[in-house]
């Protein structure tokens, strides 16, 4: 007769694919909270003159913490896009559980990164409000 209790599991090492979703993950959000941060800090000459900070980090502190995550970022996401290559390979190529991929999907998302970077290199609503919002935040500092 067999033995049908469960067996314990081990706890296995660490893995890269764990290690790379979990830096993207966490390097993302530190970006955003760095992002969020400059996003609604006022200039460099009004943040000096005020001296402001927040959580004990003036603006330029923020600034290279936020290119530094970035870079990190970069790294991690490339790390992820490596281990994942074939996932995506078969998004756009299919496989032969969807023979015709997700080629509208990617165009879509191509699109709208094409479409978002147009609007906002040529001053263009909705990426102008946005750009616009930043500048009243800027300078909101500026007034007494």
């Amino acid at each position: 007769m067999a033995d049908t209790a469960p067996r314990p599991r081990t706890k296995r090492g660490l893995t890269t694919r764990a290690l790379a979703v979990f830096g993207v993950t966490f390097s993302f959000a530190a970006i955003l909270l760095s992002g969020s941060i400059l996003f609604l800090a006022p200039k460099g000459r009004a943040a000096q003159a005020a001296d402001w900070d927040v959580l004990g980090l003036a603006r330029q502190g923020w600034s290279d913490l936020h290119i530094v995550l970035a870079a990190l970022f970069i790294g991690f996401s490339l790390w992820h896009a490596a281990l994942h290559f074939h996932v995506f390979k078969t998004l756009i190529f299919g496989s032969s559980m969807s023979p015709r991929g997700h080629r509208a999907e990617a165009l879509i998302a191509l699109a709208a990164v094409a479409a978002v970077t147009a609007l906002a290199l040529l001053q263009l609503p909705p990426a102008s409000w946005l750009l616009g919002l930043n500048e009243m935040f800027k300078h909101a500092f500026l007034t007494p």
